[in-house]
């Protein structure tokens, strides 16, 4: 591999571009949730495109800024990311995110002044964490399930925005609370996969805190309430056949996580077991946004 190569793969992996691909989606869905209580219909590809770029750049850098904040931890967890490897520079990944930061902010003061004000929130949540609060644990956990809820609501507010309705936001809070619950849960079985780095980077994780084991306990808690939700926005709103028909599959993927959680008995068998966890986890995500989406999209 050449070292332009090299150096370009370090990029996209630094900005995570399957994580972006999904923050799009929240965004859309956000978007969708809005559209699907007015009559009216898009004016332009504009009204997409820039609540969509808002979310995508955000989040570009709040991912940027936590590898920058992270390298000491990753030299330990995972040596291969981008700047622990030298095909990305701690001052290079400082630049970038300072301008995805900025570009991001730009499309929402282009959306209008409560957009701004909200993603300048949370890219100012999205720094806080990657610099001081990853390290305290569960409220570090709580900060990333805020945002990733933040991008389906931002969706919404940008578009009732422009529409000049900003009380349609209300259509996002259901799919954006079920996200925040599914990362959280992510989140708690992401400590249990790197206790090792984060135990000597004094990172006080759930796992660490409170144990491996408990910390296994309550992601397979948070698990079950998932699981036991998924039926609410069929039951209680306007989500139809199509969404209980991903939703369901979403469910699957969450009982064979807790299958294999509940079998790895010891504290080395859990963090073995959260790495593969934690993927099964990331493919039941995509596909509980897409449960919401896809059912929004064939209705409006």
């Amino acid at each position: 591999m050449s070292k332009f190569i090299w150096r370009v793969s370090g990029y996209i992996e630094i900005l995570r571009i399957h994580n972006l691909l999904v923050s799009a989606l929240a965004a859309l869905l956000g978007i969708k949730a809005v559209y699907a209580g007015v009559t009216s219909t898009p004016s332009s590809i504009t009204s997409y495109l820039l609540p969509i770029s808002t979310v995508t750049l955000v989040a570009a850098g709040g991912y940027v800024i936590n590898d920058y904040f992270d390298v000491d931890s990753d030299l330990i967890n995972k040596p291969s990311r981008p700047i622990p490897s030298g095909r990305v520079s701690r001052d290079e990944a400082l630049i970038l995110s300072i301008i995805l930061f900025s570009i991001g902010l730009l499309t929402s003061y282009l959306t209008g002044p409560l957009s701004l004000t909200y993603a300048v929130v949370n890219a100012f949540l999205l720094v806080m964490y990657s610099k001081h609060l990853k390290k305290r644990g569960l409220i570090g956990n709580l900060v990333v399930s805020v945002a990733s809820a933040n991008s389906i609501i931002y969706g919404g507010l940008a578009t009732s925005e422009m529409i000049k309705d900003p009380i349609l936001t209300i259509n996002t809070l259901l799919p954006a609370f079920y996200a925040g619950v599914f990362t959280l849960m992510r989140e708690v079985v992401k400590g249990i996969e790197d206790v090792a780095g984060d135990l000597r980077m004094n990172v006080k994780t759930l796992a660490i805190t409170k144990g491996v084991k408990t910390a296994s306990k309550v992601a397979i808690l948070l698990m079950i309430i998932i699981i036991m939700i998924s039926p609410l926005p069929y039951v209680i709103s306007r989500y139809g056949f199509l969404y209980v028909s991903l939703a369901l599959l979403t469910d699957i993927l969450l009982i064979k996580s807790v299958k294999d959680l509940i079998k790895a008995k010891s504290d080395v068998e859990l963090m073995k077991t959260s790495s593969r966890v934690r993927s099964y986890t990331k493919v039941a995500m995509l596909v509980g946004i897409l449960a919401f989406l896809v059912d929004l999209i064939f209705r409006t």
